[in-house]
């Protein structure tokens, strides 16, 4: 890489003054406040492009001015880095900090070609390609997404959340995911490719930033509200809300209490259709309503019976991907996993850690409701960790 080019980008929306994440429900300016210290932003071009800048720069550039919860972001072609701006944050005990630009396209090399090798292990699931992926941590997120056929866009930014906050309502990481979605789609755009609707925001209007949260509109009616809490207790008829029978897996419980009931409880045709509660080389409690009636449309070319197959084998190997990333990135975001999420064409895959070695695995089929389904997701994980 080569052409380091310093630029000064006044960031907005998500980062403090001093550089350190804001507290949940900090009032952040949402426009730029021209008193506020600018940030250093450096450009590296690829040595194979020479000095020519991608017209694509100049939209990356953009988005690193107005979010300033993004502190690195790249565009690769397979292995190669085409360009990547990092912001120069001071020093601090959360975030991608302290590394050089070269560890950052590091990480970033590596998690294409983990993108690549999920993309292929996912295609049995005929669900179509892997086009996002989100590590969060405790310390920061990771967001990759695939532009076009071999080109990704690949992100580090801040976590402004805590731990009491489930998170998808992390205001710093959704604000970044959201944003990072317009960018890739604009990018598309301009090769006249159709918009891919990644993590379910394009169905939504164009966001705004209040006081550095998010206020998602959906394009028609009234806001979109927080998924409420699934109640604690079973309706008397034993169907989950939303009035959908799920299918009887082997190892259900009888008891309200018991990890199977409360996966069988968030259950619902218009969110979460799969879960399962997996460690290592085996899943322990699984509940799904893949038969139903209401989901016959994601069924085209291929069975309820496949899927729940494919999403048990991929249980069982669930945190032997989570590893990989962890090792690909921990350098810039720790172990501490709070998700992944694995966004594809039909719908995403959620893991969220229940416990020491313990992961539930949850699953959408509905793309237009895969921002609804994490959040249900996490309520879920939330539930069964205790």
């Amino acid at each position: 890489m080569s052409g380091q080019t310093p630029a000064d980008a006044t960031a907005t929306g998500t980062t403090p003054p001093d550089g350190r994440p804001a507290p949940a429900g900090a009032d952040v300016p949402a426009v730029p406040d021209r008193d506020a210290p600018r940030r250093r932003v450096s450009v590296t071009l690829g040595t194979h492009l020479g000095d020519r800048r991608p017209p694509a720069l100049e939209a990356c550039e953009e988005l690193m001015d107005e979010v300033g919860s993004i502190s690195h972001l790249a565009r690769y072609r397979t292995g190669t880095c085409d360009f990547a701006l990092d912001a120069w944050e001071p020093a601090g005990p959360h975030g991608p900090l302290g590394l050089t630009a070269d560890e950052r396209q590091l990480i970033g090399r590596d998690v294409v070609h983990v993108m690549t090798d999920l993309d292929d292990q996912l295609r049995p699931a005929c669900s179509g390609d892997l086009v996002r992926l989100l590590l969060h941590t405790d310390r920061g997120a990771l967001f990759g997404l695939s532009v076009l056929r071999e080109q990704f866009l690949v992100a580090l930014g801040w976590s402004s959340g805590t731990r009491d906050e489930l998170p998808p309502q992390d205001p710093a990481v959704r604000a970044a995911d959201i944003e990072l979605a317009g960018l890739a789609n604009r990018l598309r755009e301009a090769v006249s490719q159709q918009p891919t609707d990644y993590g379910g925001w394009l169905g939504l209007n164009e966001p705004t930033l209040t006081s550095g949260i998010r206020d998602i509109r959906p394009s028609s009616g009234p806001p979109a509200t927080p998924v409420t809490p699934v109640p604690t207790e079973t309706p008397p008829d034993g169907r989950p809300p939303g009035g959908t029978s799920p299918a009887s897996r082997p190892g259900a419980g009888a008891s309200t209490s018991s990890p199977a009931e409360t996966c069988r409880r968030h259950l619902s045709v218009e969110d979460l259709h799969y879960v399962a509660v997996c460690r290592a080389g085996r899943v322990e409690v699984t509940e799904d309503i893949l038969d139903d009636p209401g989901l016959a449309r994601f069924f085209d070319d291929v069975t309820p019976r496949g899927r729940r197959q494919f999403y048990a084998l991929l249980g069982q190997r669930i945190d032997v991907h989570l590893r990989t990333l962890v090792r690909a990135t921990h350098l810039a975001l720790g172990s501490r996993v709070r998700r992944l999420v694995l966004d594809v064409e039909q719908g995403a895959l959620f893991c969220y850690p229940v416990g020491l070695d313990r992961y539930l695995l949850a699953v959408t089929l509905d793309q237009h409701l895969v921002w609804a389904a994490d959040e249900k997701a996490a309520q879920l994980a939330r539930q069964l960790g205790g």
